[in-house]
């Protein structure tokens, strides 16, 4: 049986796990964002840096950042073979723009060997992708508070 101090003390240990999950999760948004602020000052080694960190650890949009990158030769050298590894990570995890770029370099050759079997399959999944997100209900409703707000605005 277990004493209840320590029960108490279990009952706390789901939400320490979570809080430093959060923490942890926070961090990688922030150096995310010193990446990006980096990118856009042109100062393209730190962004590759920072973002290379992050996409060895599984995030996502650091991958397919770090295939653009090695794809233009952003901070690093060109490298396509390279390039489609780490836009076949992101789409892996479902990152549709990275099946796209992925899906032009099997049509391509680039990087990878030609293949337009893989290339249909990975724009197919961007279809079916597309597909289930659409929301033609949701599209409807902003088309009337458009058509609402004209109005509106031409009564004033």
């Amino acid at each position: 049986m277990i004493p209840s101090r320590l029960t108490h003390l279990l009952a706390f240990v789901p939400f320490l796990l979570a809080l430093g999950a959060t923490a942890a999760h926070a961090g990688t948004e922030e150096d995310f964002d010193r990446g990006a602020a980096a990118h856009r000052m042109q100062d393209y080694k730190t962004a590759y840096k920072i973002w290379l960190a992050l996409a060895e650890k599984g995030q996502v949009d650091a991958q397919y950042n770090i295939a653009r990158m090695i794809q233009d030769g952003d901070g690093t050298a060109q490298n396509p073979a390279e390039a489609a590894k780490w836009f076949q990570k992101a789409a892996k995890q479902g990152d549709r723009e990275a099946r796209h770029y992925l899906g032009l370099m099997y049509l391509r050759g680039e990087g990878v060997a030609a293949s337009e079997t893989e290339a249909d399959r990975l724009f197919a999944l961007n279809r079916q992708q597309h597909h289930l997100h659409h929301n033609h209900e949701l599209a409807e409703k902003w088309q009337r508070q458009l058509a609402q707000m004209n109005r509106d605005s031409r009564k004033q």
